[in-house]
């Protein structure tokens, strides 16, 4: 039911932006054209276009808020109000570039004054929805007062994302076999009764989530048959508490409720969409970028001779190796033992990717190797030397976007979990790229990847890679 509540919110939060929007710019109208002359030339065109143009910016705000993830619950304060002034930004760029396009006869200034009102009017916007909200959810023939058998770290957690939830549910008590005096967050812990008809009549309409993961079957079974005796409705929370950081997904065949842990979507028909989004988008760029790739080659045979490409075997998809491509940085014939030592480190101790082990009396740096030829340095620091992983890209051995690829002799430090960054195929950026780059410790960007993995959508993919160019543009490096 929260889940359900959530999706409608998420609903009545886009009509009130849309309501706040339409009123900042018909207000942004009546302060730039006071005689009406632009509406008059709307009216003219006549009703069907006025209408199109209206809906189409107002749809582009709207898209560009639900790009800026602005429709995942938020609780309101600064935070949000910076988020929606940024979206609001980038939709009035968009406006403005759109204009311009179609050639319409609304004035930049028109679209600078409803700037200047559309953060402050959808933030306020929500505030009033979210006041309405709380008070509706606060009528008791709405609230749903929850009763959570059980007073454990299960039933603790869950109770906590009820209560920052903007929801219906009310936690009122716990129910557990203790005996002892205890509370939580104000709310009492209760023995569990032999009946459940009084917890009925003393709270009309109540709900009971069943949160015991080490209790046998039998005694879970008898807790659901005094609801059903008691025509409660209750809900059986997952033992899987090791599983809960990561998510679980639940799904159903006929009757039968399937609980697993969460994996990567990208799968059957997604993995199809991503493989001709990835061939399209990478034969394109692998034609426009082809000069500059010819420019560095013949700047690297000048600098220090051939080879001018770098092969090196990396693990892809399922633990499949492949030879992956890149423009030669480093001086021919290199010792990659420092590079082994570094990894080994960087796996083990999960330690930040600032510098690699000592050798002798010298430190290096991934940024600083004294390996890495005066042409190496540039082409790294502006990523020119990744652009041949485009033909990886188009072989289908990688992907625009997706986990790191890794060496094989990082694979032999990896724990069992780090193997969930192997279940798609690698990227030439990703999410940890730009959520960190170099400064993120080998933990860190295997939750990363795997989030990746877990929550990927053709959407996410575009996103990574409107987020990947200004990191490429500040010149961060890989």
């Amino acid at each position: 039911m929260l889940s359900g509540e959530l999706r409608k919110q998420k609903l009545l939060f886009a009509f009130g932006d849309a309501i706040a929007l339409l009123t900042v710019f018909a207000m942004a109208l009546r302060l730039h054209d006071p005689s009406h002359s632009i509406a008059k030339r709307f009216s003219e065109a006549g009703t069907a276009i006025e209408f199109l143009g209206v809906s189409a910016v107002l749809a582009l705000w709207l898209v560009t808020l639900q790009w800026n993830d602005l429709y995942r619950f938020r609780n309101g304060g600064p935070r949000e109000f910076v988020a929606i002034l940024l979206a609001c930004s980038e939709a009035a760029l968009l406006t403005l570039l759109a204009f311009f396009l179609f050639h319409t006869g609304i004035a930049r200034i028109t679209v600078a004054l409803a700037w200047a009102g559309s953060a402050f009017a959808v933030a306020g916007m929500r505030s009033l929805m979210r006041a309405a909200i709380e008070k509706l959810y606060a009528n008791p023939k709405i609230a749903v007062p929850l009763l959570l058998v059980g007073f454990n770290p299960v039933s603790t957690y869950l109770c906590d994302q009820v209560l920052n939830e903007l929801g219906p549910y009310e936690p009122v008590a716990f129910l557990d076999g203790s005996t002892a005096e205890q509370e939580y967050r104000g709310l009492p812990v209760d023995r569990i009764p032999q009946t459940f008809e009084r917890l009925a009549l003393r709270y009309p309409g109540a709900e009971v989530a069943i949160a015991l993961p080490d209790s046998p079957r039998e005694e879970i079974e008898e807790i659901a048959r005094l609801c059903e005796d008691a025509r409660l409705d209750w809900w059986l929370v997952p033992w899987l508490l090791p599983s809960l950081a990561r998510g679980v997904k639940v799904e159903q065949i006929g009757i039968v409720p399937l609980i697993g842990r969460r994996g990567a979507r990208i799968e059957g028909l997604n993995y199809a969409i991503k493989r001709l989004f990835d061939a399209t988008l990478a034969s394109f760029l692998t034609i426009l970028t082809a000069p500059v790739m010819l420019i560095a080659g013949i700047a690297i045979v000048l600098d220090d001779g051939f080879p001018v490409l770098f092969r090196q075997k990396r693990i892809g998809v399922r633990g499949e190796p492949f030879e992956m491509l890149k423009l030669r940085t480093m001086q021919r014939n290199c010792d990659d033992s420092t590079h082994r030592e570094f990894v080994s480190s960087w796996i083990r101790n999960s330690q930040r990717i600032t510098a690699a082990p000592s050798a002798g009396n010298v430190k290096y740096k991934l940024t600083n190797d004294p390996r890495i030829t005066r042409i190496g340095r540039i082409l790294r620091r502006f990523s020119i030397d990744e652009l041949p992983q485009l033909l990886n890209v188009i072989q289908g051995q990688m992907s625009l976007i997706g986990p790191r690829p890794g060496t094989p002799y990082e694979l032999e430090n990896y724990e069992k979990w780090h193997r969930r960054r192997l279940d798609a195929p690698p990227g030439i950026t990703g999410l940890w790229q730009v959520s960190g780059r170099n400064d993120l410790s080998f933990d860190e960007m295997v939750r990363l990847d795997v989030q990746y993995l877990e929550d990927w959508s053709l959407v996410g993919d575009l996103k990574i890679l409107a987020r990947t160019l200004p990191a490429l543009i500040r010149g961060s490096g890989v």
